[in-house]
């Protein structure tokens, strides 16, 4: 049951930036490295259930928004949209460049009751559909990170394999998966573990940096750079539906990374495989060694309660922002670059200047 919404619209905010750290955490450990030389399914696969929206909402091309839970809001619905485009990720002495652009998407939905509280909804294809990714190659050779030629004959076939076969026996790539869900939402701050598969056909199906029950935990933090308000062409309809797109950097230089595991031709032949690995790659590595670093653009489509509302039963924002989505159905996108014009009126965006933009995100219950 929805509970009263009146005066709560200020801690809007504190679950919309996490989730926009929540993107850009899955962004990181899915940009970080590919699992092979093809696009995973992108989610178009199984869509939204609605047309793709144009307008301030073009990026928004699959949020749940026909998902019961979106509409247990009691504040605020929102839709992200995050899309690294740069970076690294330092695990050991592996360093991987972030190349390829990653694009995250999914719905949240935030409420308080005696506390407050709020959920990640993952698209109608479910926790796969959320990325969108390409591979990023890791810079080392197989016959590199096993540090060839070897006098153990279980590696040193692996090194002849690697060399004579050439090719995608000498790439090896790293999937970076989810261990466990995203938590200590807070502020611009959270906690997700995961796990890096290496991928080689010389190395097995389960050679990886991390696993389920001995994860990499990661603790971004959040740092807005820039950011522009857009407010919905048709305000006396969506009086209060608004696009935060924001240019962000995530980082993390605090985590820890176990040693390899699972990686080899199988059973006991993998100890001195691992061992050539960790060698090479300096695990495990405590913290202090590793770090994370993404740029790119997080956006977050949202409808809140205004404070203030007199209606006797809250209104359903997720209706109200889907109702949003269709009108901007074939309008085209609004301009990538910020411009000094004079804005139109009603104003469709407003640029928010860097030293303009903590006053913004304060006002809005942020810092």
């Amino acid at each position: 049951m929805k509970v009263s919404k009146h005066r709560i619209r200020r801690r809007f905010l504190f679950g919309a930036t996490a989730v926009i750290a929540a993107a850009m955490t899955v962004t990181a450990v899915t940009s970080s490295a590919g699992a092979q030389p093809k696009s995973h399914a992108g989610p178009s696969e199984i869509g939204p259930g609605y047309p793709p929206p144009g307008g301030i909402y073009t990026s928004f091309t699959n949020c749940p928004l026909y998902n019961p839970l979106m509409h247990e809001s009691v504040f605020v619905a929102a839709c992200v949209a995050a899309n690294t485009t740069s970076g690294s990720i330092t695990i050991g002495n592996i360093i991987t460049p972030v190349v390829q652009p990653v694009n995250v998407q999914f719905g949240f939905w935030a409420g308080q009751d005696q506390t407050y509280y709020a959920d990640v909804v993952p698209p109608l294809a479910g926790q796969s559909a959320m990325l969108v990714t390409k591979p990023d190659l890791i810079p080392e050779s197989l016959t590199t990170m096993l540090g060839c030629p070897s006098s153990n004959k279980v590696v040193e076939n692996l090194c002849q394999q690697a060399t004579s076969f050439g090719g995608k026996y000498l790439d090896v790539y790293a999937l970076a998966q989810s261990a466990g869900a995203i938590t200590n939402f807070n502020l611009l701050s959270w906690t997700q573990p995961v796990m890096f598969k290496l991928i080689n056909p010389l190395l097995g199906n389960d050679c990886s940096i991390g696993t389920i029950g001995n994860p990499v935990v990661l603790n971004p933090s959040l740092s807005i750079s820039s950011g522009q308000l857009e407010t919905d062409p048709n305000p006396t309809k969506h009086p209060d539906t608004q696009v935060l797109a924001t240019q962000s950097t995530a980082g993390d230089d605090t985590f820890s990374a176990p040693a390899l595991s699972g990686c080899g031709p199988g059973g006991v032949k993998n100890i001195p495989v691992e061992a050539a690995l960790d060698a090479s790659a300096g695990l495990p590595a405590a913290s202090g060694v590793n770090s994370l670093t993404l740029t790119g653009s997080f956006d977050v489509g949202y409808n809140y309660s205004a404070e203030g509302y007199t209606s006797p039963l809250p209104p359903d924002e997720a209706k109200i922002l889907l109702s949003a989505f269709k009108a901007s159905i074939g309008t085209p996108p609004p301009p990538t670059t910020t411009t000094t014009s004079a804005p139109t009126s009603p104003p469709a965006a407003r640029p928010i200047s860097s030293a303009e933009l903590p006053r913004v995100l304060r006002r809005l219950g942020v810092g």
